[in-house]
């Protein structure tokens, strides 16, 4: 498909403000009639920023290849559109604000399940935030730092606290992301199951060694997340960083992190050596599973700043090789990770039935193979009556709908997004219609809160399947 990477790019900003006008239509107070004036001024704002991408879309619809510069223009906009929904993101404190998903608790408690039991918390809070980023932070120690200047606050013990940007708040797809987030709340797992004092040179300032100690732990919250999610995790994360890096934005390292381009091919690593693909049906993408198309895709655009915008990158300075430094820190996390379950390539065999299912529009917290299913019709009918009843435990078994696990609804999530939302939106944003861009968010918008809506009751239906087991 040609321009495939800015079309991607473009369908991921457009999801991100139609997300934007959902959650702004939650908020003014039906009863009271509170609130409305300000969404009033968001949503004209937020139609302003639709009409700057009308020249992009029209041109983007042309089947003709785009040229280098035109590729570079379009992707400027792109960023730029993102950097303005990010700013409006920011202001949503100016309304009031909605309650988390009690499926968002859910899905948290699942992913702390993986995390053995001498080493896990009881309870990791999760809450909405004004800005567009994923975070963790002891939150009893952030408010005594934030009070410190006017009294005294003591913190009663750890508590750690996940931030979810409102927008994502209906989208599970963007979830996976704080599985890297209780990454950072394993602080037993981040403590003790790696040391890299025998990396760091004993003559290296506080500085540079708490920079690596970041980096470390950062690799490490993206190994704990590819161990519970598979490739599904390393999609959310480069549409996240692929929407909002701009000016060669994947390449840059800083004192907390590692450069987004590094973390990736860590991700794409592990997922190499534990086997965990998903094959993509759709041979029109080009690529032929998840991590491979949402990988190319980023590179594709990274090598396209890498060799037409003049960038002021400068590699930090550290007298250690940062490249070592992070292939032996990445392997040695990969080897002594001790979690109380990991995904291997088996555990990912339902996915393409699990997707079927969410594109027939039904949730799948449960699910039976219909080939083994079938199996057990044919191996009954061939039996004789007395031979039956000392195999039917086994029958009921095979026709029995075990419930599906988390990481099969995000991963099923994932594939049904690529193989079949975004060549609705292709078609949608792209085709010979001749809607205004307006009456196509809203459809959009429509595709993406069924989907949404699948997903949040399938993960739902999972966990009412757990208790009833």
């Amino acid at each position: 498909m040609d321009n495939l990477v800015e079309k991607v790019l473009c369908l991921e900003v457009l999801e991100k403000i139609s997300r934007l006008q959902r959650f702004l239509n939650l908020e003014p107070d039906s009863l009271r009639q509170q609130g409305t004036e300000v969404v009033d001024i968001f949503t004209e704002t937020i139609n302003c920023v639709l009409d700057n991408l009308y020249p992009l879309l029209h041109r983007l619809r042309n089947d003709a290849k785009l040229d280098v510069w035109e590729q570079l223009a379009v992707t400027r906009r792109l960023s730029s559109t993102m950097s303005s929904v990010d700013v409006l993101h920011a202001q949503l404190q100016l309304i009031h604000s909605s309650w988390l998903q009690p499926v968002t608790h859910i899905f948290v408690r699942d992913i702390l399940d993986f995390v053995p039991l001498e080493r896990r918390h009881k309870n990791v809070s999760v809450v909405l935030s004004n800005s567009y980023s994923f975070e963790e932070s002891d939150l009893a120690s952030y408010f005594e730092y934030m009070l410190r200047s006017n009294i005294e606050v003591a913190a009663q013990g750890e508590t750690p606290t996940i931030f979810l940007p409102k927008i994502e708040r209906d989208n599970p797809l963007n979830w996976a992301i704080l599985i890297h987030e209780c990454g950072h709340a394993d602080y037993a797992g981040v403590a003790e199951h790696f040391s890299i004092d025998t990396v760091i040179p004993t003559d290296v300032d506080d500085s540079v060694k708490n920079m690596l100690n970041n980096w470390a732990e950062e690799i490490y919250c993206d190994l704990f997340a590819i161990k519970i999610l598979g490739p599904a995790y390393l999609a959310s994360f480069i549409t996240f960083t692929f929407a909002l890096s701009w000016a060669g934005g994947s390449e840059i390292e800083s004192v907390t992190h590692p450069a987004d381009i590094v973390r990736i091919c860590i991700m794409l690593e592990a997922l190499e050596k534990s086997k965990l693909k998903i094959v993509l049906p759709n041979s029109e993408l080009e690529y032929p599973d998840i991590a491979s198309f949402f990988y190319n895709i980023l590179e594709e655009r990274t090598k396209l700043e890498r060799r037409h915008t003049r960038l002021a990158i400068k590699p930090l300075k550290a007298p250690v090789a940062l490249q070592d430094f992070v292939d032996v820190i990445s392997e040695r996390i990969d080897d002594q990770m001790e979690l109380g379950k990991k995904l291997v390539s088996e555990d990912l065999s339902r996915i393409n039935y699990l997707a079927e299912r969410l594109a027939r529009g039904i949730p799948i917290g449960s699910f039976h193979d219909p080939i083994l299913v079938d199996s057990a019709k044919k191996a009954f009918e061939d039996l004789r009556p007395d031979e039956i009843i000392s195999r039917f435990d086994e029958f009921k078994k095979a026709v029995k709908e075990p419930r599906a696990m988390l990481w099969e609804i995000l991963n099923a999530g994932w594939l049904h997004k690529v193989s079949v939302i975004y060549p609705k939106g292709f078609s949608l944003f792209f085709g010979s219609n001749n809607m205004n861009l307006h009456e196509k968010i809203m459809i959009w918008n429509s595709e993406l809160e069924v989907v949404d809506k699948l997903l949040l009751k399938s993960i739902e239906s999972s966990q009412i399947q757990k208790i009833m087991e």
